[in-house]
């Protein structure tokens, strides 16, 4: 031993304690809390001729009571006594406190600082779990040994937590490699004393893996319930250093983008060694662990079996709301965020949603009592429960079974509920005399619009774009953004709420302008602007209008905006205004694919259109509807059985529109614009059907007549966020995962609000070829200042068979343009050929 080592500097300072001839002997009190010190003392004792009493090891620690008991019946003797807790949490020793002649209390690292070893404070919280390896490596070694110590060295010179976790996750060889470095005692010190891993050398790579894999769930589950801890004792890492670091560990592994696909692998295989499932299936409440497989899955099924044995919708729609927060929080870990194998928290996370809204709206009809009010109340926060009409009835890829019949009596709920809505509006819209008057049209919004600024704009007028969906599409275009930007504003569609006239009353002009009649043609209404020869309920002279009106000159659809057609040509001196048709909704709504598909590409589809005119130059767009629409199956009571009667000039499903009309049970309204009248079917109900379809619009529901005006507007000279890859590595599985960040540069010198987001795809490609190999389904944005994302990327159908070590470039593209803003050369480590 050196005169200047540690293990010599320590000697010194218990001797100083110990050493004290008095009466009674001296003894010495030491409290290890983070339990670094064990090794160290026995080492030191030893050389000091010191009787020590502690165990050979952290497992054979004995409880406080019998060290208590033996120094009651113990002669007194100078000695050292370990406890393996902090000086604050001494219990039943706590008496002889003040006898003895020292407490130590202190850290490994701070008795280093002491002995002289330079440990940076911003590097304190990296080196702190190297040390206790570090110690045991040098503790007889001389001072100059520990020289400028510091984090970086610390790595160069033992296996660090970051290398510890790639052997446990890594690939197959890690311990191979480590002998070949010269570092695998190191590692195994490290894996047993300062982790709590089983000895890597009494067992071949894999299986240690997994045992550790094993150590590691169980003490998430003891750690994070410690009231009622599994019983898994040999696999639970003790309170203390060797805990913080493997669940350090643990959390890290749940994080890495490359070592994610091995913990998918791993921890089935060790829940196998464990039984976590059985421990799971025993609570009274979910635990606050999260790594387990077998636990999440537990859980999952007895929730869903708990709810489906709830059969009165009122009773589960409250349950369901009242566990939303208990699903939420199982959503947002590994399981269900990054796992290709979800368990299912998702779905229950929008059944609860869906509950939640139900809940929050239950017996609102009772509140309902002017058709004002109840288009006040649709306008603020009822159109969500058309957002989960589409949750419920559209049909999702890999809806658990398990949760079918909940989702089928959600389902009833909320058809009973909206159909009270709609049978009290009726009656309220009936009564009205301003028949909802004060509502600006959606051509009114747009003329004050246009009034007020002369900026490069471009009309999209999209189709069936119902309020609800309005919403989404501006959650959507603000999704990420710096400022918000953009804004909706409710109009009112006309009566009956069919396309010819909506999107009359959508051009932008008073209401007053416009005169709308039947045609010779009874089938078909004509409406005139009192100023303005042609009939603007056809397409053709609606563009004629605008034309003379406004000077348009490009009429596209969102096709040619997303394929950057000819016809698509940015603002200048003439072009001032694009106008843009998307039929989408309407189309997918009569065809009947919108209610089982839902609405999710096609806003998406709007989203790329809007962001494509921006970069055109188009700064403000403004978005507008001609009505919105239900999706509704008539049961035969729902159907009117008696039609109007009178003089009848025009009839559909939900309306009839003529002179003298008579019905018992219709509202009566005058139609927009002319001295017709109209009767339609009250609620959701129905004159007639064909079909089978259920898109219904032109009657009288909050759904139909009110709809969404929205305007966005970005900075004229706005700049796309720019986007990096992060390092990639190698390519591992057959479902990889990258991370893509933005990498703003000279643009954070911008002013706020200037840079925008940008939304990207990847692709992973063959080098030599070209060809895909893996792809990103959907897409991520891309925030100014936002944390890295993770993507997932899939084998892409038909992949190339490539061998192992076959160089691959990893692209990050602009998703509107696929503009390429990064790539990186990365090996392939996996075989993909026939059965891959």
């Amino acid at each position: 031993m050196h005169d200047d080592s540690f293990c010599n500097w320590l000697v010194t300072a218990i001797r100083e304690t110990t050493a004290v001839t008095v009466s009674p002997p001296p003894f010495l009190i030491w409290c290890d809390g983070n339990r670094e010190w064990l090794d160290l003392l026995h080492k030191a004792c030893a050389h000091a001729n010191i009787e020590l009493w502690a165990p050979p090891s952290l497992a054979e620690a004995p409880h406080e009571l019998l060290v208590r008991d033996r120094f009651c019946r113990e002669q007194r003797r100078p000695r050292v006594i370990w406890f393996p807790v902090g000086k604050h949490d001494l219990t039943w020793f706590k008496v002889f406190e003040l006898q003895a002649a020292r407490v130590w209390d202190r850290r490994l690292i701070d008795a280093l600082r002491d002995y002289g070893v330079h440990i940076p404070r911003d590097q304190e919280r990296e080196m702190a779990p190297l040390l206790p390896a570090h110690c045991r490596e040098w503790f007889d070694q001389p001072k100059k040994t520990w020289k400028e110590l510091t984090y970086g060295q610390a790595k160069g010179t033992l296996v660090d937590n970051q290398r510890m976790l790639e052997v446990l996750a890594g690939e197959a060889g890690e311990f191979e490699r480590l002998k070949q470095e010269d570092r695998f005692k190191v590692f195994v010190r490290r894996a047993t004393e300062d982790f709590g891993f089983p000895d890597p050398t009494a067992s071949d790579e894999e299986t240690w893996r997994v045992q550790s894999t094993a150590r590691l769930l169980a003490t998430e589950a003891a750690s994070e319930c410690p009231q009622c801890p599994p019983a898994e004792g040999p696999h639970i890492v003790p309170p203390g250093l060797a805990r913080t670091s493997a669940l350090d560990l643990l959390r890290n592994w749940q994080r890495d983008v490359h070592l994610m696909p091995s913990f998918e692998r791993l921890v089935p295989k060790a829940d196998n060694l464990l039984s976590l499932r059985h421990w799971a299936a025993s609570l009274s409440a979910a635990p606050r662990s999260h790594a387990s497989r077998a636990v999440e899955e537990t859980l999952f099924r007895q929730w869903a079996d708990r709810l489906d044995r709830i059969e009165e919708v009122s009773p589960l729609v409250r349950e369901l709301d009242k566990q939303l927060e208990v699903f939420q929080d199982r959503v947002r870990h590994f399981w269900e965020q990054h796992a290709q194998q979800k368990a299912g928290w998702t779905a229950l996370v929008q059944l609860a949603r869906a509950a939640r809204t139900l809940n929050a709206e239950d017996k609102i009809e009772e509140r309902l009592t002017s058709a004002t009010q109840a288009v006040e109340w649709y306008a603020g926060r009822g159109w969500r429960l058309d957002e989960v009409n589409e949750t419920l009835f559209a049909e999702v890829a890999g809806f658990p079974s398990s949760l079918e019949r909940v989702r089928a009596r959600l389902r009833r709920g909320l058809c009973q509920a909206l159909d009270r809505i709609g049978r009290t509006f009726s009656e309220r819209y009936d009564k009205a005399v301003d028949k909802l008057s004060s509502l600006p049209t959606a051509g009114e919004l747009l003329l004050k619009q246009l009034e007020a600024s002369r900026e490069p704009t471009a009309l999209l007028y999209l189709d069936g774009l119902r309020l609800e969906l309005g919403h989404r599409l501006v959650e959507l275009l603000n999704a990420k953004e710096q400022v918000q930007r953009a804004t909706l504003q409710v109009a009112v569609a006309p009566v009956p709420s069919i396309t010819p006239l909506g999107m009359a009353f959508a051009l932008p002009m008073p209401r007053s302008q416009l005169r709308v009649a039947l045609a010779s043609d009874p089938k078909r209404f004509e409406v005139v602007d009192v100023g303005h020869p042609g009939d603007l309920a056809v397409r053709e002279q609606r563009k004629g209008w605008l034309t003379s009106k406004f000077e348009v000159k490009d009429f596209l659809d969102v096709h040619a905006i997303l394929d950057g057609g000819e016809g698509f040509k940015k603002p200048g001196k003439g072009r001032r205004i694009v106008v843009v048709l998307g039929q989408e909704f309407d189309q997918a709504g009569h065809d009947g694919q919108l209610a089982f598909t839902g609405a999710d590409d096609h806003l998406q589809r709007y989203a790329q259109a809007v962001r494509r005119l921006r970069e055109a130059g188009y700064c403000r767009i403004l978005i507008a509807t001609d009505h919105g629409f239900f999706h509704w199956q008539p049961e035969k009571e729902e159907l009117e059985g008696d039609l109007p009667t009178g003089e009848v000039l025009w009839s559909s499903r939900r309306a009839f529109v003529g002179r003298s009309l008579k019905h018992k049970s219709a509202v009566r309204a005058p139609v927009a614009g002319s001295d017709l009248e109209a009767l339609l079917t009250r609620s959701f109900n129905a004159f007639k059907t064909y079909g089978g379809l259920g898109f219904f619009h032109g009657g009288v529901s909050l759904q139909e007549l009110v709809i969404p005006v929205i305007t966005v507007t970005y900075p004229a000279k706005a700049a796309k966020v720019p986007v990096v890859l992060k390092p990639v590595g190698i390519i591992g599985s057959m479902a990889p995962r990258v991370q893509v960040e933005e990498g703003m540069g000279q643009l954070s010198l911008l002013e706020n609000g200037k840079v925008v987001a940008r939304p990207v795809v990847v692709k992973i490609k063959e080098k030599a070829s070209g060809k895909v190999v893996f792809r990103q389904e959907g897409g991520v944005t891309i925030e100014p200042g936002g944390a890295p994302v993770i993507v997932q990327l899939g084998l892409v159908d038909d992949p190339p068979q490539l061998a192992s070590g076959t160089p691959l470039i990893v692209e990050v593209l602009d998703a509107d343009n696929e503009e390429i803003l990064d790539s990186s050369e990365v090996p392939l480590k996996v075989d993909i050929d026939d059965w891959a």
